[in-house]
């Protein structure tokens, strides 16, 4: 999960794309959740089915680059917080 990710120690030294590569799978699934929840209202609503379609690809792809951006931002204050940290380590040595 990204919350788990976050807490790891290392995710402040690892890469963009080792980050993003490991969210992946969550990413689609909270995606994928999404779109459910949307075709449960949807067509709970008698809405056409082009629209039903249209509408859980979307919930799909912004479920995820919702998460993927909300993990990119959390990992940029952990490492920006880790990089001030230390210069304010050194300097007060």
């Amino acid at each position: 999960m990204c919350f788990d990710r976050l807490t790891d120690d290392d995710t402040a030294e690892a890469s963009v794309t080792e980050v993003l590569t490991a969210e992946w799978f969550c990413a689609l699934r909270n995606g994928a959740l999404a779109a459910a929840i949307v075709l449960a209202v949807l067509l709970a609503q008698g809405t056409p089915a082009w629209v039903v379609f249209a509408s859980a690809v979307g919930a799909v792809v912004l479920g995820s680059v919702l998460h993927q951006a909300l993990l990119l931002v959390g990992w940029g204050v952990l490492r920006a917080r880790a990089r001030w940290g230390d210069g304010r380590d050194r300097s007060a040595a």
